[in-house]
């Protein structure tokens, strides 16, 4: 250039672009010679991390090491509460993500792919409109013992509403969930959020509907019911119509489940608390129209409570006359023993004796609830006289 030749007599000489020639004439010019000499500007071939401290690469591939089901969104929350890294630049989430791929792809999972909407999904338009409760079964410990999870999601706002581990192991096996465990999780729910949702949603668990072959009410159904609390129900075999409460016990086994939450029901308690707030605070979601914001953020209403609840004033809230109107909507078909009873609920032996006349026979027993009481007619004379 110094000769006097063009930068495309210079390019075509030596095998280069027009613009690598004017780029280095440059530098040349501007910096010297001895500029030349030095390595290449721009990322540096060693790794993608490179142009950060090397403290930031070796502490998010110790984390993700430590914790394999962990993404890179939950890793760099990791790294943002770490002092050794605080005032140090910080890599994005899609960084983060190639960088494990390079580094420990044995610790990235396979990507999962996306289904439909299912046809019975939650139909909320606002938080505690309706809240999905289902459990994780049968979560073996390595210290022997077994565990099983019940976790509440806010479908709407997308947020973990709770999660609480039971032991549940037998002598032979594992047992399944009692009605007073939900309920204490349902509890535990109210007080925290302060509030009572409009609806629950749970699958068709015979715990939860009642009795087996029984088309009375469970008693966690007439529990909501004296709540105002309205009980759904999925569709008999279909999981998917949970959607978010099924990727939420996915997301929730990633972030809690490690060698130290699983060696005993305390710890597996303490992650699933510190990981539920973690994700409500400070997690980007992309659930719920949270845009990549954690639920709080996003849905701010969640700490806005719908009906006012305390665990002090739960006698004043729970009204046995709205379980009577409730229970005023069902007509029970039954047939008198041999003994002159029916069954009802979980009174097998219902009204000993009083039926003696119309054993073997058909009657129907609804409920009146002005009065509270149960009124049996006979099917077969007049119906609409009631016998007791």
């Amino acid at each position: 250039k110094l000769n006097g030749q063009t930068y495309k007599e210079i390019a075509t000489n030596i095998g280069y672009s027009i613009w690598v020639v004017r780029k280095w004439w440059r530098v040349g010019r501007d910096h010297g010679l001895s500029k030349l000499g030095e390595p290449r500007r721009g990322r540096a071939e060693s790794g993608i991390l490179a142009q950060f401290d090397p403290k930031v690469a070796s502490k998010a591939e110790l984390t993700k090491r430590s914790h394999p089901t962990w993404g890179p969104n939950r890793v760099l929350i990791e790294l943002r509460s770490d002092l050794e890294l605080n005032g140090l630049a910080l890599p994005g989430r899609s960084r983060l993500s190639t960088f494990f791929k390079q580094v420990c792809p044995d610790c990235v999972a396979k990507r999962q792919p996306r289904t439909s909407d299912p046809k019975g999904k939650s139909r909320a338009t606002a938080v505690h409109e309706e809240w999905g409760m289902d459990c994780q079964e049968g979560i073996r410990l390595s210290n022997g013992e077994i565990a099983s999870i019940c976790n509440i999601h806010d479908p709407f706002g997308g947020a973990p509403i709770a999660s609480k581990a039971f032991s549940v192991k037998t002598k032979k096996r594992w047992r399944k969930l009692e009605v007073k465990e939900y309920r204490e999780v349902l509890r535990d729910a109210f007080q925290e959020w302060k509030t009572l949702p409009d609806s629950v949603r749970t699958d068709n668990e015979l715990r939860l509907v009642g009795q087996p072959a029984s088309d009375f009410p469970g008693m966690l159904t007439l529990y909501l019911a004296g709540l105002g609390i309205k009980h759904n129900f999925i569709r008999p075999g279909t999981p998917t119509d949970q959607p978010q409460l099924e990727r939420g016990h996915r997301t929730l086994d990633n972030l809690a489940f490690n060698e130290q939450s699983l060696s005993s029901l305390d710890a597996l308690q303490q992650a699933l608390d510190h990981e539920r707030q973690i994700y409500l605070q400070d997690f980007p979601s992309q659930a719920s129209n949270c845009n990549g914001r954690p639920p709080l953020k996003a849905h701010p209403s969640l700490l806005c409570p719908r009906r006012i609840y305390s665990r002090e004033t739960e006698l004043s809230l729970f009204s046995l006359q709205r379980v009577y109107e409730f229970l005023a909507a069902f007509t029970f078909k039954r047939k008198v023993s041999a003994y002159g009873c029916i069954s009802l609920g979980s009174q097998q032996s219902f009204g000993r004796r009083l039926f003696r006349q119309l054993k073997n026979k058909s009657v129907t027993v609804k409920c009146d609830p002005s009065k509270g009481e149960w009124v049996v007619y006979q099917r077969t004379t007049d119906p609409d006289k009631p016998m007791i």
